[in-house]
């Protein structure tokens, strides 16, 4: 079977299209920094209004320290999490396969890590099948994008847990033979 070259049209129709594609993953990934900021934020501002209804929660001279650390683990661990979902850089997206051993020659992406020359980034520019790079960046961006979405999905997950905890036990302020700290 007889594999024929792409036309020039074809490959600009894919470099355009693999540019939007990235663009898209890019933008995306911008996003969930973006909402995991607010979430976060309005997270703590909706503890604020829970730490005012405290009345309706146990003393701690009534409840072990156990409970002191599950109360703490519960309302402080969704914010952690909201700041693990800023955390992922492209260092540690999921790993590309390569498949053809053609080189990448990272064109899309220059790290501080590793200083390049203008010459270096230039003849690699120069040398790099754009095809190639943008397809690698995509895959690195695109896996980037969905590691952010996970940990945003566990973050929001870990938030409801907190108030669903924080609203049974207020309700069950409501039962005082249930109530911790008596009537």
């Amino acid at each position: 079977m007889e594999t024929t070259e792409p036309s020039a049209s074809q490959v600009e129709q894919a470099l355009a299209l693999l540019r939007d594609a990235l663009a898209e993953a890019q933008a995306t990934v911008r996003s969930y920094d973006t909402k995991a900021q607010i979430v976060g934020v309005g997270y703590i501002f909706a503890l604020g209004i829970v730490n005012n209804l405290k009345r309706f929660l146990p003393r701690v001279d009534d409840v072990g320290p156990e409970a002191v650390v599950l109360t703490w683990a519960i309302v402080i661990f969704p914010v952690l999490l909201f700041g693990y979902v800023l955390y992922p850089s492209r260092r540690i997206a999921p790993v590309v396969d390569r498949g053809a051993p053609k080189p990448i020659r990272s064109v899309l992406y220059v790290s501080n890590e590793a200083p390049r020359t203008l010459d270096q980034i230039r003849t690699n520019a120069l040398a790099a099948d754009p095809l190639d790079e943008l397809s690698f960046e995509l895959l690195k961006v695109s896996g980037l994008r969905d590691l952010k979405r996970r940990r945003f999905l566990r973050a929001l997950f870990a938030a409801l847990v907190s108030f669903v905890f924080l609203f049974v036990v207020q309700l069950l302020r409501f039962y005082p033979g249930l109530d911790a700290g008596g009537a």
